[in-house]
């Protein structure tokens, strides 16, 4: 009778769960149905900037659209499941419509955002909402298509969801407490993967949308209730304006009458670009950093120069796209991040480069993966390629002495001209050492010194057992090393000032240091100039510049500004009475170019 009993709840139970996921799966399926007809209604009306795609392309980009509609949806589809689950009626009812009412605005989103991105440049934000009362209520007219499409997909969304919800409703009411119980644990599991874009590390953002070279494809593969949700609560950095656009460029780096342009012989060089984390100018000593002392005799030193942000995230977007960190969030993880930038890579490619990024820790940290995909850095190697768990540092990823063996030994195999970005992760805090090196450091004179310099000596040397490989390879002698911090450690003096927190080390060294004539020295430099300075050596035309930066190969005076905590600060050569005008333009010039998707303009004339 027991058995019996417990075979019959067993069997009530299998076909409730086949019940209450059937209709979860309906209401998934048809949200991924109703994004699909939107995007392919998105890819109609933009065909024009679309028809580039190849088929491969195209599919690929609607398959990684489908990880951002879940990634709203999903959660959506799993709390309507809930509520039908513990809901009386008319709370029931309620509920669903307020859901299914909210669901709706963002679909109207993706719908509006067809004809919008040709205004904004890119999908609604939170941000986006400076937009409303701008313009005639009649310019919408125009579009009546794109409304009446609109309305047929939210009404027939919700149709259909209350008809999938009120399928068996007595039998989701009537379900016992345990069922529900568990049923709600999974729903709310599903919610989570779904929501986060499945398991991996990080839940998926902005930046994951650019998968592919192409300036327009990330917008078809985005949903704009994806964008505007993950806008909401971010720090918003204020649109201003203060001069016209002919004011402002001459408050900026790119103003001709600051600078003497040098002339350059370009040379088709191998670049490879140490990223040392935490790398203060401070820190640069024969007794912390004795290799890169000596070598920066060798090369061309600029020493302070500038990071353009206070986090590695940020370094690494202002020295792979130039972009500065001139707000609270770092560009590769704002709503931005979709924008129109040059990335280095895609403009070494251009010439010729095979590109390459290598960063110890495990693949997918910070979004490194994702953002120098998107800057045109073709092979990722992280944790995961090094395969030895043994050097693992327990704490970020891979020592950085066996990991730089590791990046010598795979350029090795690359074919000339090649571009490469190493990131070092040892010094980062908890500064965790080797156990061999921590013994060698306890029985020298470096004993006594805080970790991050324990830390900083240790990848000294770790640069030295590159530079050691580097030698022995045939590409060595035609290669440029650009090495620098990607942003400042912790500060050695008690009182150190605002502009002490941005400077940092950066050395360009080759074999022949003629190779770098006319590389001037004698200026500011940041780290958002390492672009314009490497497409000038290399010769690559670039017919719009970032107004922000200037070629190192362009000496005279200049501007640098600094951002952390809501607070600026100018680091400038310049007469220091018109800082407050030139941090206007810079604001100007920052702000405008992120909303209106252009950071870049042709060089002013004389």
């Amino acid at each position: 009778m027991i058995f019996t009993k417990l075979s019959q709840a067993m069997q009530a139970l299998k076909q409730e769960a086949r019940g209450a996921f059937k209709d979860f799966g309906t209401l998934v399926f048809l949200n991924v149905i109703l994004y699909l007809l939107i995007r392919v209604f998105f890819y109609i009306w933009n065909y024009s900037q679309l028809k580039s795609l190849s088929a491969i392309d195209l599919i690929y980009t609607i398959r990684t659209g489908m990880l951002f509609d879940l990634a709203v949806s999903g959660p959506i589809c799993a709390l309507l499941m809930i509520v039908w689950l513990w809901a009386p009626r008319i709370l029931r009812l309620i509920l669903t419509t307020v859901i299914l009412l909210g669901h709706s605005f963002l679909i109207s989103l993706s719908v509006a955002d067809t004809v919008m991105i040709n205004f904004m440049g890119r999908r609604f934000t939170i941000n986006s909402l400076y937009l409303i009362g701008e313009g005639k209520t009649s310019n919408w007219l125009e579009f009546y298509q794109v409304f009446i499409f609109g309305v047929i997909v939210v009404t027939g969304y919700f149709y259909l969801s209350f008809k999938i919800l009120e399928k068996d409703e007595n039998q989701k009411s009537k379900m016992l407490m345990t069922p529900k119980i568990f049923f709600t644990f999974l729903f709310l599991s599903c919610a989570v993967v779904l929501g986060r874009g499945g398991f991996q590390q990080k839940p998926i953002s902005f930046i994951n949308a650019k998968i592919i070279n192409h300036p327009f494809a990330h917008q078809l593969i985005l949903n704009s209730g994806f964008t505007f949700i993950k806008s909401i609560g971010r720090p918003q950095i204020e649109r201003v304006h203060y001069f016209d656009q002919k004011e402002m460029f001459k408050l900026l780096n790119l103003d001709p009458t600051l600078y003497t342009k040098s002339k350059i012989k370009p040379q088709k060089l191998n670049v490879v670009l140490v990223i040392v984390e935490s790398l203060s100018s401070e820190y640069l000593s024969p007794k912390i950093t004795p290799f890169l002392t000596d070598l920066s005799k060798k090369g061309v030193l600029f020493n302070p120069a500038y990071s353009n942000g206070r986090r590695s995230v940020e370094g690494l977007a202002a020295l792979l796209s130039g972009i500065p960190s001139l707000m609270e969030e770092s560009f590769i993880n704002s709503e931005f991040a979709t924008n129109d930038f040059v990335g280095l890579g895609t403009l070494l490619k251009t010439q010729g480069y095979q590109t390459s990024f290598f960063h110890g820790a495990q693949n997918g940290s910070m979004r490194f993966d994702s953002f120098t995909k998107a800057a045109g850095f073709d092979q990722y190697f992280g944790k995961n390629d090094f395969n030895d768990n043994t050097q693992d540092d327990e704490a970020w990823g891979i020592y950085d002495d066996p990991f730089l063996n590791f990046a010598c030994g795979k350029m090795s195999d690359f074919k000339s001209p090649f571009s490469s970005v190493i990131f070092t992760l040892t010094s980062h805090v908890p500064y965790h050492l080797p156990l061999d090196f921590k013994q060698k450091i306890e029985n020298s004179d470096l004993k006594n010194e805080v970790s991050i310099l324990k830390s900083i000596n240790y990848t000294d040397e770790a640069l030295k057992n590159f530079f050691h490989c580097a030698q022995l390879q045939p590409w060595y002698s035609n290669t440029l090393f650009i090495i620098l911090g990607d942003h400042t450690g912790p500060d050695l003096k008690s009182d150190a000032d605002f502009k002490s927190k941005f400077e940092i080390p950066i050395l360009f060294y080759t074999q022949d240091v003629k190779k770098l004539q006319g590389l001037s020295n004698q200026q500011l430099a940041q780290q958002i100039d390492i672009l314009p300075t490497l497409t000038d050596l290399i010769g690559i035309p670039l017919l719009n510049k970032n107004h922000l930066a200037r070629s190192l190969y362009e000496p005279g005076k200049k501007v640098v500004p600094l951002f952390s905590d809501q607070r600026y600060e100018l680091v400038t050569d310049m007469d220091k009475s018109s800082n407050e005008d030139r941090l206007k333009a810079i604001r100007q010039y920052f702000s405008s170019g992120l909303y209106d998707n252009r950071l870049y303009f042709p060089p002013q004339s004389k």
